[in-house]
């Protein structure tokens, strides 16, 4: 791409995850990806399914994948919304339809939760995390594992495996979920809310690297601002 000229991005309809064969025959015109880059495209495949094209690879992709049926649609990048600089909390409780938050000086914030937007958690390769977006600001809210004062959320804890965090993270996501019905949720934070999650999850909450966990959570803010759902 030559300076100073607009870049595009394919943003996925859906968090769908396309086949790489389906992939290597939309490539195989050569225009901006080709066939070597679809196994990289498949696994990498969280919103964002390309980046930094010309807007004439743009759309003979879209058409490309379309005929694959894998749907994206071919927004300009600086269209795509920036993740906001994070509020840090360290605890949270959720009380008559609100959830308070406490940052580490224990300073209290409530959000009704009719105005949370977005709810994400998982493994970013650096982190264990839980975000929470807040409209109409789009404010984000964010706490880590090692950060999390789950002493002051008993609620959380199973008191037949007091020690057992791995527990606890589930729990304080799941009901973060089920409190706000009508947030969208990143990959982790679904299967973190399922009912019958049993045994080790850690490989379905983990991202593959820090860009795959932040490039979902540009997805999301862009379906939540469009009013999408997913």
């Amino acid at each position: 791409m030559h300076a100073g000229a607009v870049a595009y991005a394919l943003v996925q309809r859906t968090m769908t995850r396309p086949e790489v064969d389906a992939l290597e025959r939309a490539f195989a015109c050569g225009r901006g990806l080709t066939p070597a880059d679809a196994r990289f495209v498949a696994d990498d495949a969280y919103g964002l399914l390309a980046r930094n094209l010309e807007l004439e690879d743009a759309l003979f992709l879209q058409q490309s994948l379309a005929t694959e049926a894998v749907e994206v649609e071919v927004v300009p990048e600086s269209d795509l919304p920036r993740i906001p600089d994070a509020q840090l909390f360290t605890f949270l409780h959720c009380v008559d339809g609100k959830l308070v938050l406490f940052d580490a000086l224990e300073r209290a914030y409530e959000v009704p939760c009719e105005q949370v937007s977005i709810v994400c958690a998982g493994f970013d390769q650096r982190e264990y995390k839980v975000e929470i977006f807040v409209q109409p600001d789009q404010q984000r809210f964010s706490v880590t594992l090692d950060r999390i004062m789950f002493d002051r959320m008993p609620e959380f804890t199973n008191p037949l495996e007091p020690d057992n965090v791995g527990e606890m993270y589930r729990n304080l996501v799941r009901q973060l979920v089920r409190t706000c019905p009508q947030a969208l949720t990143n990959r982790a934070a679904q299967t973190l809310a399922q009912d019958d999650l049993t045994g080790d999850v850690t490989e379905a909450i983990t991202y593959p690297r820090p860009t795959a966990y932040a490039e979902e959570q540009t997805w999301l803010l862009l379906r939540s601002r469009s009013g999408n759902s997913v």
